[in-house]
C-alpha cells in the first residue's frame, strides 16, 4: 500500500518535472545497491523506488535547479551530512543524507534513517540543525509539489511537523 502510494506521487511528479522540462532518467537496482554497498550508504526503500524511477535532476545538477529553485540531487550526489559538513554537532549526522537544496544551498533537505523502513525527512538550514517536516517520502513530494510553506520554514520552534 505504501509503495503504491508513493508510485502514483512518482508518477504526479515526472509529468511535474516534464511540464517544466526537465529530462527524467533512472538508475537500476542494481546501481543502486552498488552505490549503496560502495558508499556504505543504506537508503530507505522509498528513495531507492525513487531513484529507481527518477534519478532526481540528474541533468541540473549542480548548477541549475528547478522553476522555483529546488534541486533534487542524482544518486551519485548523496551524501552523509557528515561529508558536507565535518564539524557538524548532529547527534546522527552519519545517518542523514543530503537529496535536496533550495537556491543553489540556500538551505538542504536531508533523511535521517532509522531503518530500511523508518526515517525522517528535514530542512537542514545550518550544519547543526535539522528540522523534521515528515516521515513519508510521498508526503514531501506533495509537499514540493504544492509549493508548501513547510518546506521553507526552518525556524527553530519547538512546533514538530511530522
Amino acid at each position: 500500500m505504501k509503495i503504491d502510494h508513493l508510485k502514483q506521487r512518482l508518477t504526479k511528479l515526472i509529468n511535474f518535472w516534464k511540464k517544466q522540462a526537465i529530462p527524467v532518467s533512472s538508475k537500476s537496482r542494481q546501481e543502486i545497491d552498488e552505490f549503496q554497498k560502495n558508499n556504505n550508504i543504506h537508503l530507505p526503500e522509498d528513495f531507492v523506488e525513487f531513484y529507481s524511477d527518477l534519478n532526481g535532476m540528474e541533468t541540473l545538477y549542480p548548477n541549475e535547479t528547478d522553476e522555483e529553485g529546488f534541486l533534487f540531487y542524482p544518486l551519485e550526489a548523496v551524501i552523509p551530512i557528515s561529508n558536507k559538513f565535518k564539524d557538524s554537532r548532529l547527534i546522527n549526522k552519519e545517518h542523514i543524507f543530503l537529496f535536496a537544496e533550495y537556491m543553489h544551498k540556500s538551505w538542504w533537505y536531508g533523511v535521517e534513517v532509522i531503518n530500511a523502513n523508518n526515517y525522517i525527512i528535514g530542512i537542514i538550514p545550518e550544519k547543526d540543525f535539522f528540522k523534521p517536516i515528515t516521515n513519508s517520502f510521498a508526503d514531501f513530494i506533495k509537499l514540493y509539489m504544492d509549493d508548501s510553506p513547510k518546506l521553507y520554514d526552518y525556524s527553530s520552534s519547538l512546533f514538530n511537523g511530522i
